[in-house]
């Protein structure tokens, strides 16, 4: 298994100073959760607080202490402390940690950006609200975007959208080194190779493969949602046209639905909008891989179901579980066929 430890800062009002601690030894479980819709990657982390041994450490994490965690000695992720659960029965702690995109989530702006590049709105944001910031795409397109009282996540993701639209690149935002960065999203995830009796090295993709690392899939495809025709219409119930697709129609036959025209909104874009094709569901279970996370893309190699085999997925959710009492490190991937950020509502 990866090695792992965390380490907790936290203020002593006894000594009126911070002390950082090792928690690592007296780890049980330790689980990271991330999804496309949640951005903020949190810890669920328990370990042991043994009440009636007076010989062993009691570390109190209250919320508000500095988590930070480590993989093969590099520090990978940080966070604080939101949520602490005591259990007398069990003697353990348990507490909940995530990273600094919890603020960009939590907290409420209001703007009006008229004429501003993309990069220019996005530090203004996080200015106000004093998060700090790493990578974020220099893409000098000018964003004219009035924001109300949303959440700042849901800001920087409009003003992606809209960048989103003249470059056609995906966009996921992501904590980096205890700051913002945004990323084009569905990155292969690959391995760099050294091929004996040849210069230099060469990438090939890391698979998930039930013969190597997959240990298990769920695969679900449906057509419940399925909308292939769809009739526009006007305020008085004039047609204005249809848009369709024809060839889902062929093949599950019709399913149809109706667009009123909005003001200011052109009808046929709004339509195109409106239709909405097979569904699929991916789960899959994988030795862990620290590298597999929300964002990324993976190629799947599962010749028992031809819609997995050999195919590029892009990874919307992650879920990454440690149990140090058995020593297994083991990772629930959401997968999706298709590339698509966050689905907001976008005015």
């Amino acid at each position: 298994m990866t090695a792992l430890s965390v380490w907790a800062k936290y203020y002593s009002s006894g000594l009126k100073k911070y002390l950082t601690q090792d928690l690592t030894d007296m780890l049980k479980t330790v689980a990271s959760s991330c999804d496309k819709s949640s951005v903020a990657r949190k810890f669920d982390i328990t370990y042991a607080y043994p009440i009636t041994d007076n010989n062993q450490p009691k570390l109190q994490v209250a919320p508000g202490t500095f988590i930070t965690v480590y993989l093969d000695y590099k520090a990978v992720w940080y966070g604080f402390v939101h949520t602490r659960e005591m259990n007398t029965q069990e003697q353990t702690v348990t507490f909940t940690a995530y990273d600094c995109l919890i603020y960009l989530i939590k907290s409420k702006v209001t703007y009006n950006f008229k004429k501003a590049t993309a990069e220019s709105c996005v530090e203004k944001i996080c200015s106000d609200l004093g998060v700090r910031y790493n990578r974020i795409p220099t893409t000098k397109i000018p964003i004219s975007l009035p924001i109300k009282d949303q959440t700042a996540y849901e800001a920087i993701m409009q003003i992606y959208y809209e960048v989103s639209k003249k470059t056609g690149k995906k966009y996921i935002m992501y904590a980096d080194n205890n700051q913002l960065s945004v990323m084009e999203k569905g990155t292969i995830i690959e391995d760099s190779i050294s091929v004996p009796g040849q210069r230099g090295m060469w990438s090939r993709y890391h698979a998930l493969d039930p013969k190597e690392n997959m240990s298990g899939a769920i695969f679900k495809d449906t057509i419940e949602n399925m909308i292939n025709r769809v009739k526009a219409y006007d305020d008085n119930g004039k047609f204005l046209g249809m848009v369709e697709s024809s060839g889902n129609q062929k093949f599950y036959g019709t399913f149809q639905s109706t667009y009123t025209k909005e003001e200011n909104k052109n009808w046929k874009t709004e339509a195109l909008k409106l239709l909405h094709g097979v569904d699929t569901e991916v789960t899959v279970d994988v030795l862990g891989d620290w590298r597999f996370r929300t964002g990324y893309a993976a190629f799947v190699n599962a010749p028992y179901i031809d819609a997995l085999n050999k195919k590029i997925f892009y990874i919307d959710g992650d879920t990454h579980t440690w149990n140090l009492e058995s020593g297994i490190y083991t990772m629930e991937l959401n997968l999706n066929a298709e590339n698509t950020m966050d689905a907001l509502e976008v005015s």
